[in-house]
């Protein structure tokens, strides 16, 4: 399995093609650099389509997916418990505000716990890791040991839980839950990937959160 990066510019969250007969992206930036992110992903995919999966609801994460939706002619998932304020282009519920942006309805489907994405060539498995948001989510590719976090745990720390439905006492849980999991490589929603020593960041948020 290929993971093709596009690292964030700005406030731009990472995004990620994951390669197969049936690629998806995972994330889509705010959307400011939509034409960068676009193009980037059709010097690897061509004219195919490929749909996306949303880590859960804020801006930095989601705020480009309505038009890269309409651009790759994709289906957008996300787990349901973060899905609502997304469908509803809520300024407040998607923290756009925060970034003094707004932000169009997006018509998305809902995953949960244990749903698996088939790419063609791998399966990704989603896992429910709330604390940075009620409904965020991780992709774990088994065989390969590939974590997709999002921000729930970055190579250095972990997604802070102080935005609406965050909760540290998840978040902890949400690690420890990551723990049991073979992890080589890391692919976080900020900041650089890790590969070859994941399950190192794993254990240094856990020890970080222990000091809360």
């Amino acid at each position: 399995m290929t993971i093709h990066m596009v690292q964030g510019t700005g406030y731009d969250s990472n995004c990620y093609l994951v390669s197969g007969e049936r690629p998806v992206l995972v994330d889509t930036g705010t959307g400011i650099y939509h034409d960068r992110l676009l193009k980037s992903v059709r010097e690897i995919i061509g004219t195919r389509r490929a749909d996306i999966i949303l880590t859960h609801r804020h801006f930095d994460h989601i705020g480009g997916a309505s038009r890269m939706s309409s651009d790759l002619e994709s289906e957008v998932m996300m787990h349901h418990l973060d899905a609502p304020p997304v469908r509803e282009g809520s300024a407040s519920g998607t923290s756009a505000d925060m970034f003094s942006q707004t932000i169009e309805p997006i018509d998305v489907i809902d995953i949960d716990d244990g749903h698996i994405i088939d790419t063609g060539d791998h399966n990704l498995t989603v896992i429910h890791t709330p604390g940075h948001s009620a409904g965020g989510i991780c992709l774990y590719e088994e065989t390969t040991g590939i974590l997709i976090s999002g921000d729930t745990v970055f190579a250095s720390g972990v997604g802070r839980w102080d935005l609406p439905t965050g909760n540290m006492s998840m978040l902890i849980d949400s690690v420890r839950k990551l723990s049991e999991l073979h992890i080589i490589d890391l692919y976080p929603g900020h900041g650089p990937c890790i590969r070859g020593d994941a399950r190192r960041c794993i254990e240094n948020a856990l020890n970080y959160l222990g000091d809360y």
